[in-house]
């Protein structure tokens, strides 16, 4: 009777098989789409970003993408741990993505401190009276105060020009303010006559 192939996703690589249980499959990681194969080295590895975890694939359409949030580098992969998170300060919000440079820096006025974020909303504002002015801030220790003289009222705020100084007539000697009332009235009987001061002292003695 006539040789028969082994199926796809099967190879086997000694002759005079006298069994399908003689054909051996791919292993996790890798697939073959055609019959007949004689060698392990037929089987084709999974792209990079996507992994198999099964063998015996017989078909490229299996090898599954890395979840969004990952990404993974090299081909041939068969697990899902094998995917890498994106560092802490970036997301990746698609799913197979092979490079790290897929993953995206969350916007200047925004962090995030967790590694594997899969979308821009996992990105968090800086909080009222802080501003970061570079994106992929990991921390909200990135975010900055607004300095002593300046308080600022929006979240997510993105430069230092968002800060906005005490009236005249007013300091604040802190940095980090949020609220406008958190700028404090020069004494009785001083004053200040430019806005921004940071500092008790500013005020001046009535003449």
């Amino acid at each position: 009777s006539a040789c028969i192939d082994c199926v796809a996703g099967k190879h086997v690589d000694v002759p005079g098989s006298s069994s399908a249980s003689a054909c051996i499959d791919c292993v996790a990681g890798k697939y073959v789409d055609v019959p007949g194969s004689a060698d392990a080295s037929e089987c084709i590895d999974c792209a990079a970003g996507k992994y198999i975890d099964t063998s015996g694939s017989a078909d490229a359409s299996e090898c599954i993408d890395c979840a969004a949030g990952k990404y993974a580098t090299v081909p041939g992969i068969n697990s899902a741990t094998d995917c890498i998170d994106c560092a802490a300060g970036k997301y990746v919000d698609a799913l197979g993505s092979d490079d790290a440079l897929d993953c995206i820096d969350c916007v200047a006025g925004k962090y995030v401190e967790v590694p594997g974020s899969d979308d821009p909303a996992d990105c968090i504002d800086c909080a009222a009276g802080k501003y970061v002015d570079v994106p992929g801030a990991d921390s909200s220790e990135g975010c900055i105060d607004c300095v002593a003289g300046r308080y600022g009222t929006d979240t997510g705020s993105a430069r230092s020009d968002d800060c906005i100084d005490c009236v005249a007539g007013k300091y604040v000697d802190v940095s980090g303010i949020a609220h406008a009332s958190d700028c404090i009235d020069c004494a009785t009987g001083t004053y200040v006559d430019v806005a921004g001061s940071d500092d008790a002292s500013d005020c001046i003695d009535c003449v």
